[in-house]
């Protein structure tokens, strides 16, 4: 009964993203079990520990993506290409707009177009009350667009089996393809698809073509870039409440843009990815050094033959942006 109803909430239900002046008459939940209230002491500003320590800002931006990143085995960190279409489903439905829009805002952050009204949703949000058997179900019901039988498209059998027992109050799915960017042509042939060229015989695995295509790669760098092609996500009703919901949709936000690591420890760092870390006072939304993960991660030349070296790219373009605030921020001064 309950795949049932997932599926057709998520499938048939795609709820349009909503004016901004019906967000503003949803109230984000003000309690936070757990958690410091208002008066208590701000958490330490890591671009202020950067200065005062002397640690280098490339390290620190390096130490932080190492932390959070998993992009899929051997592949470089995937995002989404021009648009992305989010769906929330189980969620009364004046929230569940004040989440696609907040999500929406950071999505339009990066230089991306949210999806139209009824778009098919390619970032699925689950609330629910038993997480575990949504996942299973979901597993279940789904299981081609969770492993899609292609390698280096997702973070493999371990990292699935994990998703359907995580004890998290969010847990995630993400899957991801190689695109070539100079044709726009999927490199690895899919499950199903047609074969990039065959023989007239169709008898041995060898006779339908190549596998995969990667037409106009060197040594150094290779024209295949990893679009992001969907992600799941189930958010545990009763673990999450009392976060402020502002606060949740910009952590859904984040993982619904970038393949962060589901075991993820965000470490000392000033980020929203601490919403559910143990102690501290986790910020109330995204923050600059998030921020500023997102537009280096969105800018960055995934170019690079090395999977390594491609999330490098991310790390430099992440502290050029941070200086950059610096910068602002001390002229504002």
């Amino acid at each position: 009964m309950l795949t049932a109803l997932l599926v057709v909430l998520l499938a048939t239900a795609p709820i349009p993203p909503p004016s901004r002046e019906t967000v503003q008459e949803v109230p984000p939940v003000q309690a936070r079990t757990g958690q410091a209230d208002e008066t208590a002491e701000p958490a330490p500003d890591l671009l202020e520990d950067v200065v005062v320590e002397g640690r280098p800002l490339a390290e620190a931006t390096t130490d932080f993506i190492d932390r959070i990143a998993a992009p899929a085995r051997g592949r470089g960190a995937a995002t989404w290409y021009r648009t992305v279409c989010i769906g929330v489903g189980n969620l009364e439905r004046n929230a569940a707009e004040f989440v696609i829009d907040r999500i929406s805002t950071v999505v339009e952050s990066v230089g991306l177009t949210p999806g139209r009204p009824r778009c098919e949703p390619r970032v699925f949000i689950v609330f629910a009350s038993d997480a575990d058997a949504a996942a299973r179900d979901l597993v279940e019901a789904r299981g081609r667009q969770f492993r899609i039988g292609v390698s280096g498209t997702d973070l493999g059998d371990e990292a699935l089996e994990a998703f359907q027992t995580s004890d998290r109050p969010v847990r995630w799915w993400q899957s991801s393809i190689p695109i070539n960017s100079g044709t726009g042509r999927v490199v690895s042939r899919l499950p199903g698809q047609a074969p990039f060229s065959a023989g007239p015989e169709l008898r041995r695995p060898s006779d339908f073509g190549p596998q995969a295509i990667t037409d106009g790669a060197s040594r150094i760098r290779n024209p295949v870039r990893d679009d992001l092609s969907q992600v799941i996500i189930i958010v545990d009703i009763d673990r999450v409440a009392g976060v402020d919901l502002g606060a949740l949709a910009d952590y859904l936000a984040l993982i619904s843009l970038a393949q962060i690591d589901p075991a993820l420890d965000p470490g000392p760092y000033d980020t929203i990815l601490s919403l559910f870390s143990d102690g501290g006072s986790p910020p109330p939304g995204l923050t600059d050094w998030d921020r500023a993960f997102l537009r280096g991660l969105y800018s960055a030349e995934q170019t690079d033959e090395s999977p390594r070296s491609r999330l490098g790219e991310v790390a430099t373009g992440m502290a050029r942006i941070v200086r950059g605030q610096q910068a602002g921020e001390d002229e504002a001064d």
